[in-house]
């Protein structure tokens, strides 16, 4: 059981405790927006780009943005209750009953990392459609992920890599998918029904602003590039850089976490994380 509160609305409660509407439709349909936030002692680690996508994704589903509780208020409450921890905190914005307005809900978790050498991956059989505009929004609408995930830890992985209807691969279940292979480091294009992972946002910008030794390209993944990789890793929050090891049935034997490319990017976005550090301190309140 989860020993961290619930903030629901401006009212802190027991996770058991917490009061949401039964008719609320962002969990009676899944129509609610959320973002899982990394904290590591109180730092929290690309918070604007994660509320950024906050509010797309809530304009895309119509959803209010919240006049009583803003949402960036409401996790500095949340935190200021915590106190310095590490731990994932998610921001849940429901669509809400109609006369009440927007539900907002934040609550924290233990942040849950692969070990290294690295994770092993399934190719799921639940395909995504390509074109599907919902893919680009982190909703709270999740069936085919959350049976897709189940279905690769029955089988002993970590995830599971989506397929569109067409055989490229999408992206993972939680994650986005990376793939060095050809002389190239790949990654599907968001026109292929992957969502804007923050993450992947970040490695693409590192290497666009100082290029790898070989070319980053947005391109329609193959299983069968994944046979011939040198190297397969995934992006999310609060795994950061995961590197894989295995593909269940496609490949085995990949490098993990001694690959360059892995190495490399960790120590990037190292970089990136200890400059939200140094800020975060020098803004922090003194006591």
């Amino acid at each position: 059981m989860s020993s961290y509160p619930v903030w629901v609305d401006g009212v802190f409660a027991e996770p058991f405790s917490a009061v949401i509407a039964a008719e609320d439709p962002g969990f009676a349909l899944g129509v609610a927006v959320f973002e899982t936030i990394l904290f590591e002692s109180g730092t929290p680690y690309f918070v604007a780009e994660h509320f950024a996508r906050l509010e797309r994704g809530a304009r895309e589903l119509g959803i209010a943005w919240p006049p009583r509780h803003e949402p960036r208020a409401a996790l500095a409450e949340y935190l200021a209750r915590l106190g310095p921890r590490d731990c994932a905190v998610r921001v849940t914005l429901t669509r809400g009953v109609a006369e009440r307005g927007p539900t907002l809900v934040v609550v924290a978790r233990e942040i849950v990392r692969v070990a290294d050498p690295g994770a092993k991956v399934i190719v799921s059989r639940f395909t995504k459609l390509h074109d599907d505009p919902f893919e680009r929004v982190k909703s709270t609408n999740r069936l085919r992920n959350v049976l897709a995930r189940e279905e690769a830890n029955r089988l002993g992985a970590w995830d599971a890599l989506l397929p569109t209807e067409q055989g490229d691969l999408a992206e993972g279940t939680w994650c986005n998918l990376f793939a060095l292979s050809g002389g190239r480091l790949l990654t599907p294009a968001l026109d292929r029904g992957c969502l804007a992972g923050i993450l992947r946002d970040q490695v693409l910008r590192e290497v666009a602003a100082r290029p790898l030794a070989f070319p980053t390209v947005e391109a329609r993944i193959q299983p069968d590039d994944l046979r011939v990789a040198d190297e397969v890793f995934a992006t999310n929050t609060t795994g950061r850089i995961v590197p894989i090891v295995e593909v269940l049935g496609v490949r085995t034997g990949l490098p993990g976490s001694a690959g360059p490319v892995v190495r490399e990017l960790r120590a990037r976005i190292a970089r990136i994380e200890a400059r939200h550090r140094a800020e975060h301190r020098s803004v922090a309140p003194t006591p």
